[in-house]
């Protein structure tokens, strides 16, 4: 709030002390710049910085509200509405404000990365994307690289375990890219429209047994598929779309009942308790062995 007395300008912080703070600090050598940001400058101060860098932070610009003289009654009535009408902030919103290390570094920059390859192939709306979807779903995914498959209410751990130690985030990464460079080869983004993987769950199931074949996860079975085998992108696809149908097929309760044995446990796994470990593995199991069964082997 901004009220001139006396012939001064004097300026109250109304909202957003604790990341001005921030701000200081860092100005007044208080926080060093973590390896998470930024590898080469990992562990300066502001002192620290050349020049030039130390010009471009001070002179960067905070946006800001300023309500002019704006009496007791005014600004008690502003926070009322803004607290009336405030949307509750969901889990991926609150690891955001809670996190800022390794994993969520890591995990916010893939969903970058990719979110437009995910709204264009509808496995993500814009609406979902506005309330932080694309960092979910990379942190799903990336959560399971670096460990193995379980429920999604797990994901929290690996914010917390690798907020301040890298671990295997930056090698998972890497497998996080290659993974998506297959899928996106595989179905160009228009072209997965109609499959079931434009299902947040069933494209997490795609990308982790894609993972698999690249480097094994502990919770699945040992597969004989190489890397090189997934290049064969149209026999991928095909057998993809064979999944896909299977699980259209039987994807309605009334045609669950006569399923065919050999689907029941992959559409129970695709229908119910989606995020839940068990159900996550048996339909990671059953694309590998439908991969497996059709690719051709390597060279």
């Amino acid at each position: 709030m901004q009220e001139f007395k006396d012939g001064t300008n004097i300026r109250v912080v109304v909202d957003g002390q604790q990341r001005l703070r921030a701000i200081f600090d860092f100005i007044n050598n208080g926080i060093r710049i973590s390896r998470a940001h930024s590898p080469d400058l990992a562990g300066k101060t502001f002192s620290q910085l050349d020049p030039e860098m130390q010009s471009a932070f001070l002179q960067y610009e905070v946006a800001c509200d300023v309500l002019y003289s704006a009496p007791l009654s005014e600004l008690l009535d502003i926070f009322a509405r803004i607290n009336r009408y405030t949307v509750k902030l969901n889990s991926q919103e609150l690891r955001n404000a809670q996190y800022s290390g390794f994993f969520k570094t890591a995990a916010f920059e893939l969903g970058y990365k990719f979110v437009d390859y995910w709204i264009a192939a509808r496995v993500l709306s814009k609406s979902q994307v506005s309330r932080m979807a694309e960092a979910e779903l990379a942190s799903d995914i990336l959560a399971t690289l670096c460990t193995q498959i379980q429920t999604n209410k797990n994901v929290d751990a690996l914010y917390k375990r690798y907020e301040d130690q890298e671990g295997p985030v930056t090698e998972k990464t890497k497998l996080f890219e290659k993974v998506m460079d297959v899928i996106q080869s595989v179905y160009p983004p228009d072209e997965m429209h109609g499959t079931c993987w434009t299902r947040k769950h069933m494209f997490y199931s795609l990308a982790v047994t894609i993972a698999h074949v690249f480097e094994p996860i502990p919770n699945l079975p040992k597969s004989e598929l190489k890397p090189e085998q997934l290049l064969n992108y149209g026999q991928v696809r095909s057998v993809l779309n064979s999944v896909s149908s299977d699980f259209d097929s039987c994807n309605s309760p009334a045609d669950r009942p006569n399923a065919p044995e050999r689907l029941k446990g992959f559409i129970t796994a695709s229908t119910q308790a989606t995020t839940d470990t068990g159900s996550r593995r048996d339909r990671s199991v059953h694309i590998l062995s439908s991969l497996e069964a059709t690719l051709e082997p390597a060279g």
